[in-house]
């Protein structure tokens, strides 16, 4: 009865061959001598097939011979001497006051006390005036070198002319002379008084149309070293008035810019206009086009000193009133 009463009491029923895992989990029972007779059998079948289960065995085994090879060990009085004496004295007054014997609340109590402390002489030993001035110091500081106002201003362009060498010399603006005075004029040269105010703006007409036509003559002679190209031309149409406006407004929304010193469209004579212009390339045909529907263009390319940019050429045109 007391024999079986130290071994385990393990079920019959359901008898079938053990698996792996309890085979692994009945190795220490096994070598303990615990188990039944019917159980070691079946321990000592599953060992013997299983090569992880003979490893098992083996290191269980390897263990209880360590350990108990460490319960024999004896350590000398020297030793335990060495390890019970404290190495600072902290732990000496731990030891002496039996610190940890002392109740839970009191232990907290001291612990806060020394904090409390520490803090208080922190707070008057500390030179808190310097930290103060230190701290203000330490900002951020800002030199200003220079100040600069930025104001807006609206670039202003003169239509100034690109080109002054072919233009009419009209500096100075026609001038009507005035009618002499009837008081101091005797009564027989009558004829010749009358004869002024008819005479004189013939001659100041006369002078423009020679000033225009002697920078014709000037440019058609400095075009033998020509590196440039000019184009030059006429037209005659009817109503003059009327058209001669509807021109000047389609060569500027084409992108024309007058290139002299007069505007566009300027009037020679009652009967004629004068254009002097630049103009994109791309819009050369679109003028002619436009021109074409008022009378036949006549244009003439030439060869001038003068080299003008990419995609832009230079074009003197005048506009005549049609005899017909």
């Amino acid at each position: 009865m007391s024999q079986q009463e130290g071994k385990l009491t393990l079920s019959k029923k359901g008898k079938r061959e053990m698996s792996p895992f309890i085979g692994h989990e009945l190795l220490y029972d096994y070598l303990s001598g615990v188990l039944d007779e019917e159980r070691k059998l079946a321990v000592e079948d599953h060992v013997k097939f299983s090569r992880d289960a003979q490893l098992d065995l083996n290191k269980i085994q390897n263990g209880e011979v360590y350990a108990k090879q460490l319960a024999s060990t004896i350590v000398s009085q020297p030793i335990i001497e060495q390890i019970n004496t404290p190495s600072t004295y902290l732990t000496v007054l731990m030891q002496k006051s039996n610190f940890d014997r002392w109740p839970q609340g009191l232990k907290w109590g001291l612990e806060a006390l020394v904090v409390v402390g520490v803090i208080v002489t922190l707070l008057t030993v500390a030179p808190w005036q310097k930290v103060l001035q230190i701290g203000m110091s330490g900002g951020s500081k800002e030199v200003v070198l220079s100040e600069v106002s930025k104001t807006e201003k609206v670039a202003q362009y003169e239509d100034k002319p690109q080109f002054v060498d072919e233009e009419p010399k009209t500096d100075k603006p026609l001038q009507v002379p005035k009618p002499m005075p009837t008081a101091e004029v005797k009564a027989t040269p009558a004829a010749t008084v009358a004869a002024v105010p008819s005479v004189a703006p013939t001659k100041t007409a006369t002078t423009a149309a020679a000033a225009v036509a002697k920078n014709e003559a000037e440019e058609d002679s400095s075009a033998v070293a020509s590196g440039g190209h000019l184009y030059r031309g006429e037209i005659a149409l009817t109503n003059l008035s009327v058209v001669g406006p509807k021109i000047t407004e389609k060569i500027k929304e084409l992108g024309g810019r007058k290139a002299g010193s007069v505007e566009l469209g300027w009037q020679k004579s009652p009967t004629s206009t004068y254009y002097h212009f630049t103009l994109p390339a791309a819009k050369y045909q679109d003028l002619t086009n436009f021109l074409g529907t008022y009378g036949k263009v006549n244009l003439i390319k030439e060869k001038h000193p003068r080299v003008m940019p990419d995609g832009i050429i230079r074009l003197i045109i005048t506009v005549d009133e049609d005899k017909k």
